[in-house]
């Protein structure tokens, strides 16, 4: 692993963060769930393990629902779940984050640009 590290001009996480976009948006829609959009912040620091995951439902009154009535976590559960699925590094699991907003909140406070939500 050390020497596929010296080699590498990317982060890892980023083999997997893309993938998992697309998997997670298609398990919230098959039980529907109202995920709206997913985001990940890598680090450019190849030693660096972190990756953070941004999960942003559809309205603020969403997010504080399904914070409460414990979706949130499932939806959680179901990355880190997916995460292994594809192979991604055990090493690597321990250090995924997660943070939740909501579409509505972007569009109000940030000029609907997720940029500017993720700076």
């Amino acid at each position: 692993m050390k020497k596929e590290i010296e080699h590498r001009e990317l982060p890892i996480q980023l083999d997997f963060v893309d993938r998992l976009k697309k998997l997670i948006l298609d398990w919230t829609k098959q039980n529907e769930i109202r995920l709206h959009r997913v985001e990940c912040v890598v680090p450019f620091v190849l030693t660096d393990k972190s990756l953070s995951v941004w999960l942003f439902y559809d309205t603020d009154k969403t997010k504080s629902d399904y914070e409460i009535n414990g979706t949130n976590e499932i939806v959680k559960n179901q990355y880190l779940h997916l995460l292994t699925e594809v192979n991604y590094p055990i090493d690597y699991l321990k250090e995924v984050t997660f943070y939740t907003d909501s579409d509505e909140n972007v569009k109000k406070n940030y000029e609907g640009s997720y940029f500017y939500r993720l700076r």
